[in-house]
């Protein structure tokens, strides 16, 4: 917001200096004016961009790493027993607020340029929903969903997942899920469109997650949804299933993962 004040000012006072300086009429120095504040814009707005960028790609890949390493849990837990689900789930949590101090030391710095950077406020709203979301802090999720930018699928699965907890009608998350597909890209709405069509399960509408999913199969090459829709297809319903998705489903809290466990061995008793 301060860049664009300063812009403004510095186009005002070359407006008037070249006015009063008889350098040019009036309607020129406007003219000079504008394209003072346009290109103070553009300028500025690369040289803080290029500095976002790659603060946002040291934020990416401590994400990334830190959603590689977790996944590579649930999944070595699927095939390999645990000693408990609540001692594989408390692990997991430490990981991932590892993962999320790591990241919010990074974000810290850019608060700074706050008031330099138009949207950064709300860019940094984005960043910390995910991290809310993680921690199941619905409270400062709800509030950030107001101002956050819900531009990438996973930021709009989150949505829906909070509609579903709140039990909202399944007219309301339709209509949610429509506007959010209209405005996605080709061949990124897979976990989008499988999660609706998991809740449209839930609540019993076979036909309607069916309808969804060849959708979502005719937008997207993933074998996640050509299983799921073979699936209703051959109306075998119960072995519907997002898990597919790994990390990604499961950081959406509509399932836990199921590992397994290992079986205490009964010694037989001992009687005198």
């Amino acid at each position: 917001m301060i860049t664009v004040i300063l812009n403004v000012l510095l186009a005002v006072v070359t407006g008037v200096v070249l006015t009063l300086t008889d350098v040019s009429p009036w309607y020129w120095s406007i003219l000079w004016g504008l394209l003072v504040l346009i290109g103070g814009q553009v300028a500025l707005g690369m040289v803080l961009r290029r500095k976002m960028a790659g603060m946002s790609e040291q934020i990416q890949a401590v994400m990334q790493r830190g959603q590689a390493k977790m996944q590579a849990k649930v999944q070595r837990w699927r095939t390999k027993p645990v000693s408990s689900q609540k001692a594989a789930e408390q692990e997991l949590a430490k990981d991932r607020d590892a993962m999320i101090a790591e990241v919010q030391a990074l974000v810290k710095p850019l608060e700074k340029y706050r008031l330099w950077v138009p949207l950064l406020g709300r860019q940094l709203a984005t960043m910390e929903l995910q991290f809310a979301w993680q921690r199941r802090d619905y409270v400062r999720v709800d509030l950030l969903l107001e101002r956050a930018l819900l531009v990438e699928p996973f930021l709009m699965c989150i949505r829906l997942a909070r509609m579903w907890q709140k039990n909202e009608p399944t007219e309301a998350i339709q209509k949610v899920f429509q506007k959010m597909t209209r405005r996605a890209r080709y061949g990124t709405t897979a976990l989008l469109y499988s999660t609706f069509a998991w809740m449209l399960l839930k609540r019993g509408d076979v036909e309607g997650a069916y309808k969804v999913l060849v959708e979502a199969d005719e937008k997207n090459e993933h074998p996640v949804i050509k299983a799921n829709k073979e699936i209703l297809m051959n109306n075998k319903i119960a072995h519907f299933t997002n898990v597919g998705f790994g990390e990604e489903w499961y950081a959406l809290w509509l399932e836990e993962p199921k590992m397994r466990a290992k079986r205490m061995r009964d010694n037989g008793r001992f009687f005198m």
